[in-house]
């Protein structure tokens, strides 16, 4: 059974592909054909949670164990670790176990990038991402490869990132996140407070994709309450998505499935926000990229 180690995981899994899966899996979830359970959320020691995520279909089912460590950062530590272990629906024979970090990282970017295809009014040009971690890199990874056009700028939570000089993008401070009209805002942290200033991402796609429990916000509650919504995962959202939660919206939103069946956003000039919590649909579909690869 192939153990593919972060490296390996990251490379099975190209962007294209990946999204197309993902979408493939929304329809399949439409038309009933995937069981995907709400995930178990378990809290461990220092602010951590234990996430366990299964996804099964008639032939290829997953189980992705995560703990996540916020508080991991300022110890040196990895915040996320993990492993996907994916087996055959038909025989329960394991086919390969699969990096977790490494896999969630990749997922959640193409998650992000199809909704993005769907929600842009325009090829994008200034895209602006918030975070120093995984996610962050990631989805400037995602940008750089799929937008080319585009001119990513990082601004770390608290620092300036590690990887901004390695990827040769444009390091942002903070005092700079207003001074320029951005098409795309990405926010990829774990803060319990705000991290864009008033009047940032005003008119803008903008994803929120760090914040996974109810009492994480990154995203100002005033931006949420005026903006077109759309989500992940209905149920996850409506459970975990402190962001919306802040903001008073709690009733059902839009997801990336109903964009990927065909509805489309209003163009009223608003900003259109996609806010993403994570499922492990997104796991199945990133397993069998990397499994037919």
């Amino acid at each position: 059974m192939p153990l593919l180690d972060a490296a390996a995981t990251a490379r099975a899994l190209p962007w294209t592909p990946l999204m197309e899966e993902i979408g493939l899996v929304c329809r399949e979830h439409r038309d009933g054909r995937l069981n995907c359970p709400p995930r178990q959320v378990l809290p461990l020691r220092q602010d951590g949670v234990l996430l366990v995520m299964p996804c099964l279909s008639d032939s290829l089912s997953i189980t992705k164990l995560v703990s996540v460590h916020p508080l991991n950062a300022a110890l040196g530590l990895p915040t996320i670790a993990g492993e996907v272990i994916v087996l055959d629906s038909r025989n329960g024979q394991r086919l390969a176990v699969l990096d977790g970090p490494a896999l969630t990282a990749r997922r959640t970017a193409a998650v992000s990038m199809l909704a993005l295809q769907y929600l842009a009014r325009k090829a994008p040009r200034r895209v602006l991402v918030v975070g120093g971690g995984v996610q962050a890199r990631a989805h400037v990874e995602a940008l750089m490869a799929l937008h080319p056009q585009a001119t990513v700028h990082v601004q770390g939570h608290q620092s300036v990132p590690a990887f901004v000089e390695e990827l040769g993008v444009e390091p942002l401070p903070a005092e700079s996140q207003t001074r320029h009209a951005w098409d795309v805002v990405v926010c990829a942290t774990t803060s319990r407070v705000p991290v864009l200033r008033p009047g940032v991402g005003e008119g803008a796609v903008v994803i929120g994709v760090g914040a996974f429990r109810d009492d994480m916000v990154e995203l100002p509650p005033e931006l949420v309450r005026d903006a077109q919504v759309w989500v992940d995962d209905p149920v996850g959202a409506q459970a975990e998505a402190g962001d919306l939660m802040a903001a008073g919206r709690f009733e059902p939103q839009a997801s990336l499935e109903d964009l990927v069946m065909g509805e489309r956003p209003v163009d009223d000039g608003r900003t259109r926000i996609f806010k993403s919590v994570g499922c492990a649909r997104w796991d199945l579909a990133a397993a069998r990229v990397a499994v037919r690869g």
